[in-house]
This record gives C-alpha cells, sequence and structure tokens, in this order.
C-alpha cells in the first residue's frame, strides 16, 4: 500500500523534531560543562573591589580629583586613601577646605556595580549638602552633587565615578610627590585668597590693570565671573565664564580678551585688610587690584522699571530670604530672628487708598501649614530715574508692627526710604539684587 501523503508528511515532522530537541540538548550540556566564566559573580565582584582597594590604597602620595558639580561649578580634591577604609582629603571649596586635611570613613560595595562610598560627613559632603546656607546652592539641593559613587574604570593612573544620585562626573588622577605637597605647603589655600573679595563691603568689584578697569561679578557657587567694561564707543560690554581654581590662582575656562589684552586667570598676591582691597596679577603678569566701587561702570537704566513693571503686570510680588545686607553683614537689622517670620515681600501696586495705590513691603510669617503678611510698610509709586535709580516714598504702615519687631521693621523702612534711592542689577531672568545707590554697602536679593 502506497504511503499516504498526510502520514508521510507527519512521520518527517516528527521526526524533525527530535533532532531538534537532541540539539538542544547538547548544547545544553555543553554549557553546563563549559561555564563561560571561571568565577563565580561573587567571586567575581569581590576580586574587582579587592583591586580598587589596592589601586586606592596604592597610590603613595594620594590622589587629586576633579569634580563637576550639577550647578556647573567646578572644585579640586586631594585624597589619600589607607587600608582602614579611612581617607584623609582637601578640597578647594574655600580657604579652610584647602588648607586643613579632613579625616572621615568610606567603604567599596557592590550595588548595581562596584561603587565608592564616603559615608561619614566629609568636605564631599558640603556639596551635596541640601541646606543652601551650606554652599549657596538652592535649598533642598544645594549643588546638586554626590558622595556615592560608581566606579566606571579603574586604571593604574585614572579612575573615573559617576555620581549615582546626581551623576556628578569625577576624575581621579594618580598625583605626585609634588601634587600632594601643594597641599600639604598652603599653595591651594594661598589661590582661594580670592574668596577675600567677600570682605569687600561694597556691592561692586572693579579690577584695575594699569589703565584699564572692568567691573567684575564673580559667582563663587557657581564659579563663574562676569567681566563689564565700557568699550571705545562708550557701549557697555560683558563677558562671561566659568572659572576653577588650581595651586597657583583663578583660571578662566575661555580666556577674556578686550583689545590686545587676553587675561587667561588670575593669581592672588595678597589682601591687604586695611584699604580692604585684593591685589592680583593676570597670566601675563601684570600688576593689578580688586576693590570696591561704589556705582557701576555703567547702570542698566531699564531694570529698575523691568523689575517692579514685571510683578505689578502679572499681579505678582518679588520676594526675599535673606533681607538686607549692610556693611557685610548678612540680615543686618535680624529680620529673619523675628518669631515665625518666613520672608520679605515687595508687591507692586497692592493696593489703593485715598486715590493713591501703593506698593508694599510685606513682611510674611508662617502659621501651621500657611503663610500670612502680618503687618508692612506701604510706599507710593516708585520714581525711575534717568540715570538708573528707584526712590521710594513711604505713604504709611499696614496692620500694626509689634513692639518686638519695631527695630527690624523700622531699620528696613528708613533703608528703604534712603532719598539717594537704589540701582537694580538683573542677575537671572527672575531675580534681581536692589543695591544701595549712596555707597553700594547695602543691598537685598529679590526673586519673583
Amino acid at each position: 500500500m502506497p504511503d499516504l501523503p498526510c502520514l508521510k508528511n507527519y512521520q518527517m515532522k516528527h521526526a524533525l523534531l527530535y533532532t531538534v530537541l537532541f540539539l538542544l540538548l547538547l548544547v545544553g550540556c555543553s554549557k553546563e560543562d563549559d561555564p563561560v566564566f571561571d568565577q563565580a559573580a561573587d567571586e567575581r565582584i569581590n576580586e574587582t573591589l579587592a583591586q580598587c582597594q589596592a589601586t586606592l590604597a596604592g597610590a603613595a602620595h594620594g590622589w587629586n580629583a576633579r569634580i563637576v558639580t550639577g550647578t556647573g561649578g567646578i572644585f579640586h580634591f586631594h585624597f589619600r586613601f589607607n587600608n582602614a577604609n579611612r581617607v584623609t582629603m582637601y578640597a578647594d571649596i574655600d580657604t579652610t577646605t584647602a588648607g586643613t586635611a579632613r579625616e572621615s570613613s568610606y567603604r567599596l560595595k557592590a550595588l548595581q556595580q562596584p561603587s565608592l562610598i564616603f559615608d561619614t560627613y566629609s568636605y564631599l559632603h558640603l556639596l551635596a549638602d541640601p541646606d543652601g546656607s551650606v554652599n549657596g546652592g538652592n535649598d533642598g539641593e544645594g549643588l546638586r552633587s554626590d558622595f556615592e559613587f560608581a566606579i566606571d574604570s579603574v586604571t593604574a593612573d585614572s579612575i573615573l565615578l559617576s555620581g549615582r544620585f546626581n551623576g556628578t562626573q569625577v576624575t581621579l588622577y594618580r598625583c605626585s610627590d609634588a601634587d600632594a605637597a601643594a597641599w600639604q605647603n598652603g599653595s591651594w589655600r594661598n589661590a582661594l585668597a580670592f574668596q577675600y573679595i567677600g570682605y569687600i563691603p561694597e556691592y561692586f568689584k572693579r579690577l584695575t590693570l594699569s589703565v584699564s578697569s572692568y567691573d567684575i561679578r564673580i559667582h563663587q557657587q557657581r564659579r563663574t565671573i562676569t567681566f563689564m567694561w565700557l568699550d571705545a564707543g562708550n557701549q557697555l560690554r560683558s563677558f562671561t565664564t566659568p572659572y576653577y581654581f588650581s595651586s597657583e590662582g583663578m583660571v578662566l575656562v575661555h580666556p577674556f580678551t578686550n583689545g590686545s589684552r587676553t587675561i587667561a586667570g588670575l593669581a592672588s598676591e595678597g589682601w591687604d585688610a586695611a584699604n580692604t582691597l585684593l591685589r592680583v596679577r593676570t597670566n601675563g603678569g601684570t600688576a593689578g587690584t580688586i576693590n570696591g566701587a561704589t556705582s557701576p561702570a555703567r547702570p542698566d537704566r531699564e531694570a529698575p522699571a523691568r523689575w517692579w513693571q514685571l510683578a505689578a503686570s502679572q499681579g505678582g510680588y518679588w520676594v526675599s530670604f535673606n533681607c538686607f545686607r549692610v556693611n557685610g553683614v548678612e540680615d543686618a537689622f535680624q529680620v529673619r530672628d523675628l518669631p515665625a517670620f518666613a520672608f520679605l515681600v515687595f508687591w507692586p501696586a497692592f493696593g489703593t487708598q485715598g486715590g493713591i495705590t501703593y506698593d508694599l513691603l510685606g513682611f510674611v510669617f508662617a502659621a501651621g501649614t500657611s503663610l500670612s503678611i502680618g503687618y508692612g510698610a506701604a510706599w507710593r509709586p516708585p520714581v525711575f530715574t534717568a540715570d538708573g535709580r528707584v526712590l521710594f516714598q513711604l505713604y504709611g504702615t499696614l496692620g500694626t508692627v509689634p513692639p518686638d519687631a519695631a527695630a527690624a521693621f523700622n531699620s528696613t523702612t528708613a533703608l528703604m526710604a534712603d532719598p539717594e534711592g537704589f540701582y537694580l542689577v538683573q542677575t537671572g531672568t527672575l531675580a534681581y539684587d536692589m543695591v544701595s545707590a549712596r555707597d553700594a554697602r547695602s543691598w537685598i536679593t529679590w526673586e519673583y
């Protein structure tokens, strides 16, 4: 009897199925007999961590590190690790961290990948601290930096790390005896002398080099510097670049050029406390000074009206958490010490009384989860002068000022009413500094 076509096809498919199963079984047996790795996963991880430990602790003179925070600031550290999970470090955060070694602990751990964790508070934690008063960053995030790092690569001379939460990029370089000595002998601390600029009582800072001068604005947390000057046509020009420190001074990421002069860096030549100025020299060797100025090279004449109108047009207001700084003293009138104080508010066109539409400088307080204006000073519509100032004239008091707040309220109001008025300096899209036009020694920061 001839084979039926359907039966013949069935038998062929059945034989093919057995063949495939047999081959799969052979492959499976081959995997069991010939493992890809000679060690178990835990053994491989432990061996990697041991190699990292040996590399970290084996650098006789330690490691220099370059750290880029989430806010873009570039910081340098020096680490010396030992085999007892202790690390000694310096950092170019300020003159203290650059001149005083600090010891803390660290550990290597297998997380998603081998990781280096600094597990007690250290100079690294200063950058990551969410309290903005610690590092100048925003409250709740600090400078968006890390103290737990994934180890991306390790060689004998360099280690690449990535922050596990904020993605902070860190490069460690094995350093020489001279590199380590620069931290220990005070070279790095001296380079950080630029922070003495904060002791200059005037808001405006002026760099003078021979016959040229430039207004400069240094943001020490974000590590940017802005140069402002009048060009040959008497037009205001500006140039901003990030900077970082070396053991010799400030290094500009993008050199500043004006005519035949190029400045790639500035080195401190010493702080003159008697005259409140910093002596400097350029990378080209030109000597100069940085001191205070009572007015900008050229005021932004439209800034006061622009500041006022932005809030008025939207029915909004400006807030200040730090209140007035006067002669180098933060919150000089101790407004923040008032019980339950939250912030100051400047509210353009707040209300109308007696045919006058007035602005309000309000003192805002917290009560549980709510905020309210406890009292404030009312101001007539501001006067904007042709030379770029705003003048405030007191109209009255809103609410009742308690006796224990009278000194803070009266001092703040008296400063606002200074007949010399204020310059407005725009520092961000929705941020301005309001600076006393009398002597530039008093100012307040407003944020929208």
